[in-house]
């Protein structure tokens, strides 16, 4: 429709994620809804499988992926991309407590990683041969979650939601990147 702009979007704080009333809110969230106002849209926001997200965008089921996705030549194949505006990085996250015997990629091999499934972190495994003992997930919440479950001994995310997520009075502030 023409007075709105339909947002496709993962949960990935802090760019997405919903507050403690249950608001979608973040940095991203909120960019977008200054532009749609900019724009004279309002903001309708799509929460997609990220494994799928271009074909959720070829079907027309959204406008545009607002979501701090890494801009990759995959990325720039599939869709029209704008300047990059946050600086982003892939980060391996594991126990501080273990982080140290492990200074090299060489050395993570043999270990179980998890990263969500279709993410610039899912191609750092695989390119860097770290794929022997992978097993996806459907967000980068989930591959957080599974490392402090003792289901993966490292995940592979974003360096914003590392930075978030690692922070001390976090869930995860035994764990660094």
């Amino acid at each position: 429709e023409a007075d709105k702009l339909v947002i496709g979007y993962t949960i990935y704080e802090p760019m997405n994620y919903l507050d403690e009333a249950g608001k979608l809110t973040g940095f991203d969230t909120e960019f977008a809804e200054a532009v749609c106002e900019k724009l004279g849209k309002k903001a309708e926001f799509v929460e997609i499988n990220w494994d799928t997200k271009f074909v959720t965008l070829d079907a027309k089921q959204i406008d545009c992926i607002w979501n701090g996705m890494t801009i990759s030549d995959e990325v720039k194949t599939n869709c029209l991309v704008s300047k990059a505006y946050v600086k982003n990085a892939q980060v391996v996250v594991m126990a501080k407590d273990k982080i140290e015997n492990y200074t090299t990629i060489e050395s993570l091999k043999g270990l179980t990683f998890t990263a969500e499934a279709g993410s610039a972190g899912e191609e750092a495994i695989k390119s860097n041969g770290l794929d022997e003992k992978y097993n996806p997930v459907n967000v980068q919440t989930d591959a957080l979650m599974a490392v402090a479950a003792g289901q993966a001994d490292a995940c592979v995310i974003d360096i914003t939601m590392a930075k978030a997520s690692t922070a001390p009075g976090t869930s995860y502030e035994d764990y660094t990147y």
